[in-house]
């Protein structure tokens, strides 16, 4: 399986996760973190991009680093480095979530209708809709 995904990236450019759905080289919105909706005017992305960066807004700041993905629907996200603006505590208070989350995360899920949750080992996830 890692051959073949590193074949992907070399070849393509995105990142298809096991199952064959692609997950990188698009765009992701939080839809919610941790089953909360993500609020209203705010804008909380993902990118993944074919190789091994990452990048979105956090819906303050922005944030990148790198990724690894794993066989049986795991991933692995390095410390995240963020712009630091400041914001309404309401959207601070969420992009801490969303990075603590993020952070954490080992391991992902794909649903029926196109979307997928990044999930950490104590249950907290964020879900994401393209």
């Amino acid at each position: 399986m890692r051959i073949f995904l590193l074949l992907l990236f070399l070849l393509g450019g995105c990142a298809a996760a096991p199952g064959g759905r692609q997950i990188s080289g698009r765009d992701w919105r939080a839809a919610n973190l941790n089953g909360v909706p993500v609020l209203p005017d705010s804008s909380v992305t993902l990118r993944l991009e074919g190789g091994d960066r990452v990048s979105g807004s956090a819906g303050c700041n922005l944030y990148s680093g790198t990724y690894r993905l794993m066989s049986k629907e795991g991933i692995d996200f390095t410390t995240l480095a963020t712009t630091r603006k400041a914001c309404a505590p309401e959207l601070m208070d969420q992009e801490r979530r969303f990075l603590s989350i993020l952070e954490a995360v080992e391991g992902y899920s794909f649903y029926s209708d196109g979307s997928f949750s990044l999930v950490s080992p104590d249950g907290r996830a964020i879900r994401f809709r393209y």
